[in-house]
């Protein structure tokens, strides 16, 4: 199969991007890359426009998620620390509930509860936008919600089987299962290879988005962990980001889950031999 060099060419310009960037555009890359098909849908623009849009999400983000806490959060902080108990009963705490009110503009008589809303229509309004500034100008509410649907999904399962980002044949078969085939359902199947290319683009977004937020988020709390340790670390990432922290909680059974889960790199760990370095070599 010939590829088209420019698609080719960005795609691996931005292999040292987020941890499945690639992964989830292999599929869209592969069909796209038929002999003439990117010409005549437009293709190669979507990826460039993609990437672009990506990139500036994923900087802004990475700044938001790593910012000190504020003189607000700093004094909450030394609240929750004085607090015994463990995390989840810390943030049942009144300061905490008091915080969160603050926050997201509701009332939890305890964290449970937080953790039972979630996600939030806040949250959902808040990725929505993010879907609607990124998905095709002409894709309906139908997609678009499947889409949504989609993106929490996708989060629930990067946060209980992380390790499927290095598998390929299982993260696209759950991609295929959970929405591209819901996407085709909503065509009659005359209409479907004439639809494909914008099922296809539609399809690559709740993914990629989804991927960037846990690797940005993951990334920061595991700063904040190594730098302060298990306890104060925790009870940072609940202040610095408590929506997102509340999220990804909902998603693991407790919080030694999650703490592992941060714990632990969401992207291969160098070996001796991926280094290319010999036992003894001194690095240049």
């Amino acid at each position: 199969m010939e590829r088209n060099p420019r698609i080719t060419g960005t795609v691996h310009g931005h292999m040292k991007g987020p941890f499945i960037f690639l992964l989830c555009l292999l599929c869209f890359v592969q069909i796209s890359c038929q002999p003439g098909f990117a010409d005549e849908n437009g293709t190669t623009e979507f990826v460039e426009n993609l990437m672009t849009q990506h990139g500036e999400r994923e900087k802004t983000l990475k700044k938001l998620a790593a910012s000190p806490l504020t003189e607000e959060g700093q004094k909450l902080l030394i609240q929750l620390l004085n607090i015994e108990g463990s995390i989840d009963v810390v943030l049942s705490s009144e300061p905490y509930l008091a915080y969160l009110k603050t926050q997201t503009g509701k009332a939890y008589k305890d964290f449970p509860m937080y953790l039972a809303a979630m996600p939030t229509s806040k949250q959902k309004a808040t990725t929505l936008f993010v879907l609607k500034d990124t998905l095709p100008p002409k894709t309906t509410t139908e997609e678009i919600q499947l889409c949504l649907d989609f993106y929490f999904q996708i989060r629930r399962l990067f946060a209980n089987e992380p390790d499927i980002v290095f598998n390929q044949k299982k993260l696209m078969e759950f991609q295929r299962k959970h929405l591209n085939d819901p996407l085709m359902e909503l065509y009659p199947k005359e209409e479907l290879f004439s639809q494909l290319p914008k099922i296809i683009q539609i399809g690559t977004i709740p993914s990629l988005i989804a991927a960037m937020e846990t690797q940005v988020f993951h990334d920061a709390w595991q700063k904040r962990l190594e730098k302060f340790g298990s306890r104060e670390g925790l009870l940072r990432c609940a202040v610095a980001s408590p929506g997102e922290f509340a999220l990804v909680r909902s998603f693991v059974k407790n919080i030694d889950s999650l703490e592992k889960w941060i714990l632990e790199p969401l992207k291969p760990e160098k070996t001796k031999k991926s280094d290319g370095k010999k036992k003894g070599e001194k690095s240049q």
